[in-house]
């Protein structure tokens, strides 16, 4: 993406009173002006995040500085050597775990996002969040499974591919127990109310909250392409129309029962018909962690 563009699309996003900007790729570091993006959009006065996958060039990392608000990191695995071999990128966790002690350095808000693999056990689970809080010494957050098909669609949600036996029921067990361990008291960023509406979903009851896909997020391409979210198709141009508070096309036929991507799912809880709600559920189910996470370390 050009820079220009890049600029223009911060520039319409904080006129139209967008507040949070998360760039995204591929591996987002490499983007030759990912320092100065995102500088450009905290001048607008925007929250700015990325995710890396570990290979973050340290050169990068310094010239954010205080320019991004929020840094994750992809954290694949308890067992190093398989966290390199999931990646397929040799040394990968070495080279993770240290962007991750460069960035506490900095003071830079991060946490570990983990896919959670169909194939992996509760037992799993809980290995990888004790390591992410105790070896790795950061909050944990879950990647809901979701598979790419190669016409570039997302299956997601409820309807995971059956290509492996009680893979429904494995998926929900392993959210239910990353949602145990956050109220037990481990540093887990993850939503509760959005661990509990996968619940929902798996048990087969209506979730709470509603996706705001197309609504309160968007999600711009390389071209300025506006869509509601990678699942459905293209909204508009950025070039053509620059008022994103008009009413977008229905996404109605959007099934919210099944599709529980975090990217959009966990970001319309930030809407503002529900934000004080969630935050209420959010400070009681683990009051500590977010008095931590303030800067308030007393017991």
């Amino acid at each position: 993406m050009k820079l220009d563009d890049l600029s223009f699309a911060i520039d319409i996003l904080a006129k139209n009173d967008f507040s949070i900007i998360y760039f995204t790729g591929g591996e987002t570091a490499f983007y030759p002006h990912l320092a100065e993006a995102a500088r450009y959009a905290k001048k607008k006065g925007m929250i700015t995040s990325i995710t890396t996958n570990g290979t973050i060039p340290e050169t990068t990392l310094s010239k954010l500085g205080r320019d991004l608000d929020i840094l994750s990191v992809s954290v694949d695995h308890y067992d190093e050597g398989l966290w390199d071999k999931t990646k397929q990128v040799p040394g990968i966790s070495k080279k993770a775990k240290a962007i991750i002690r460069m960035a506490k350095a900095y003071g830079m808000k991060i946490y570990a996002i983990t896919f959670l693999n169909p194939r992996w056990t509760v037992n799993d689970v809980e290995k990888i969040i004790h390591y992410v809080n105790e070896e790795l010494g950061i909050p944990f957050a879950l990647s809901y499974p979701y598979i790419s098909s190669n016409k570039g669609t997302f299956v997601v949600g409820g309807n995971l591919p059956d290509s492996l036996p009680n893979t429904q029921h494995n998926v929900r067990n392993m959210v239910a127990k990353v949602l145990q361990m956050k109220l037990l008291g481990s540093d887990v960023v993850t939503a509760t109310c959005y661990m509990r509406d996968v619940l929902k979903a798996h048990d087969g009851h209506p979730m709470r909250y509603p996706c705001k896909a197309g609504r309160t997020i968007l999600t711009i391409d390389c071209n300025l392409n506006v869509f509601p979210c990678y699942k459905r198709e293209i909204l508009f141009n950025l070039r053509e129309r620059q008022d994103l508070h008009m009413p977008v096309p229905d996404t109605s036929r959007c099934d919210t029962t099944q599709c529980l991507i975090n990217c959009y799912k966990e970001a319309s809880l930030a809407s503002k018909e529900t934000f004080f709600g969630v935050v209420k559920e959010e400070l009681l189910s683990n009051s500590k962690f977010y008095l931590k996470l303030l800067g308030y370390n007393r017991s």
